[in-house]
């Protein structure tokens, strides 16, 4: 007849001696070169971030001009008008959310194919019938840093250009669409805006 085992104890662990190994040392020596190496790569991809979120206003400062570049940055009301195609009434954009983003969309002289840069107007493109042509007015009226510019866009081929200026540029295929759904989305939330507040 068998003899019956003990119940066994607790439960052991094989690998208990390698916690407090001597052999493994971290002293402050080391702590402080692993801080030092962490500060270093966290400084690194920062300025790798800032670098890749800059707006490059080389190109533009050249098409637009310094006097633009400023009241794109800076003014304080920015409207939307209707030029041609579907006819509707000034829009006032001031405040409306996505207008940041629409300032850096045109202000990066990365969204912009400056091969097709020409000695036309932007409303050459806007008598055909496909056309959608509208203008953005920027004023400061309330700094007064910088007089009011206006831009020409044609929102359906992509062509932007200052107003009385003879030249004009398009978009690139990323950027154009998402300027006219962000100016069409942007005027119907400042109308509906307007609308609410002529109700109360």
């Amino acid at each position: 007849m068998q003899a019956m085992t003990e119940p066994a104890g607790p439960a052991v662990d094989p690998h208990a001696d390698k916690y407090d190994d001597p052999r493994v040392k971290i002293g402050p020596r080391r702590l402080i070169l692993m801080g030092v190496a962490w500060t270093f790569v966290a400084i690194v991809v920062a300025l790798a971030s800032v670098y890749a979120r800059r707006t490059s206003l080389g190109r533009t400062t050249d098409f637009f001009g310094p006097d633009t570049i400023t009241a794109l940055q800076l003014a304080d009301r920015v409207e939307l008008l209707s030029e041609s195609g579907p006819f509707f009434e000034p829009v006032d954009l001031t405040g409306t959310p996505g207008l940041g983003h629409l300032r850096r969309a045109l202000l990066d002289d990365r969204h912009y194919l400056w091969e097709t840069e020409s000695a036309q107007p932007v409303s050459e493109a806007c008598p055909a019938e496909s056309s959608i042509c509208v203008r953005l007015r920027f004023a400061d009226p309330v700094g007064q840093r910088v007089p009011v510019t206006e831009l020409e866009l044609e929102l359906r081929e992509g062509w932007v250009g200052p107003a009385g200026m003879g030249k004009r540029v398009r978009f690139n295929q990323r950027v154009q669409p998402a300027i006219r759904h962000q100016l069409q989305m942007m005027s119907g939330v400042s109308r509906e805006h307007y609308d609410q507040r002529s109700r109360r």
